[in-house]
């Protein structure tokens, strides 16, 4: 949810709310990595420890 709810504050122009809805998602996907239920965490990690380091609004699309 916070993943979305990122992106969603980029398109917004919202920084602030941007890089804490990565801070948060980060935090409550860690501790499934590396993979949850078959799906591959790291990857996402990854790219949300990146885009907390860049804090650009211009974001890609999320790494599943």
């Amino acid at each position: 949810m916070h993943v979305a709810v990122a992106w969603y504050q980029a398109g917004r122009g919202r920084r602030i709310g941007m890089n804490r809805q990565l801070e948060k998602a980060h935090r409550r996907l860690s501790p499934y990595a590396p993979t949850h239920r078959g799906l591959a965490l790291e990857p996402l990690l990854a790219q949300l420890r990146e885009l907390q380091e860049r804090a650009s609004l211009d974001l890609p699309s999320p790494r599943i």
